[in-house]
């Protein structure tokens, strides 16, 4: 089961992310300058699966950036 939901994990992009998460949640608010202002190269999205509920956990973190 391990395997097949990081396979699972592996083929999801962005737009089922969004997609799921307005489903659930209906409406999501984000002002206008945090919008324009995000910056997604030093973010990832990290989704982890909580067998327990049979649910996804989606959450955004910074990327360690070398410099």
């Amino acid at each position: 089961m391990t395997e097949d939901i990081n396979e699972l994990v592996a083929s999801i992009n962005t737009n089922q992310v969004l997609v799921a998460l307005l489903d659930e949640y209906k409406k999501l608010t984000v002002p206008t300058l945090k919008f324009l202002d995000i910056k997604t190269d030093n973010k990832e999205l990290i989704i982890d699966y909580d067998d327990t509920t049979a649910s996804f956990n989606f959450s955004v973190r910074d990327k360690n950036v070398e410099q």
